[in-house]
């Protein structure tokens, strides 16, 4: 048990370590144009940009923006392609497409659209971290309540033709600390057997 738990510290500890380099950061200058990141990453701490690119296996964290308004904040369009991955923990987004084997997790935040150009029978692509009581979908419109306290989102959901919906490539999950409790739960039921 205790080397579980060491384990499950080194690796969360790592992973943060890792992530705490970033080859761009936006956080007091709004990114007019298209940034695009080629394998690389980016931190958003602030402020926003126009229109956001990520391909290959680039990795964005937006941890916040400043309120959507053009010219001054938010993410006004963000492409994810590829084998991409963005957290997106909070801030203001208009538009967000995913295409390929791109993966994004969401937790809080504002996000009005989402388009997925994506397959989701194997893998689903989005993630969301949700009170999972709140989830409606009516028509297109997808609402419900972020667990770490972000309040409630209320997301138009953009089908493609030729792809599976996004409804069918969102995976609604509670909050991470409660499925590792409940991992190491079963884990602990499993060795009393």
């Amino acid at each position: 048990m205790k080397r579980l738990l060491l384990s499950l510290f080194l690796i969360g500890f790592y992973t943060s370590v890792s992530l705490g380099a970033f080859d761009y950061v936006i956080s007091d200058t709004y990114e007019f144009g298209i940034f695009s990141l080629n394998s690389e990453s980016l931190l958003v701490t602030g402020a926003g940009a126009e229109e956001i690119h990520a391909d290959f296996d680039a990795y964005i964290e937006v941890q916040n923006t400043a309120p959507l308004e053009d010219n001054v904040g938010g993410i006004h369009a963000l492409n994810l392609t590829d084998a991409s991955t963005m957290n997106y923990y909070d801030g203001e987004m208009s538009g967000f497409r995913i295409y390929n084997g791109a993966t994004a997790t969401f937790s809080g935040g504002r996000i009005d659209f989402i388009s997925s150009y994506q397959d989701s029978e194997v893998l689903k692509h989005i993630t969301f971290i949700v009170d999972l009581d709140s989830i409606d979908l009516t028509g297109d419109l997808l609402t419900g309540d972020w667990l770490s306290g972000g309040g409630s989102f209320s997301i138009t959901l953009q089908d493609q033709a030729g792809y599976d919906s996004v409804y069918s490539n969102i995976n609604f999950v509670p909050e991470p600390a409660t499925l590792a409790l409940l991992g190491l739960g079963g884990l602990l039921i499993r060795k009393k057997k």
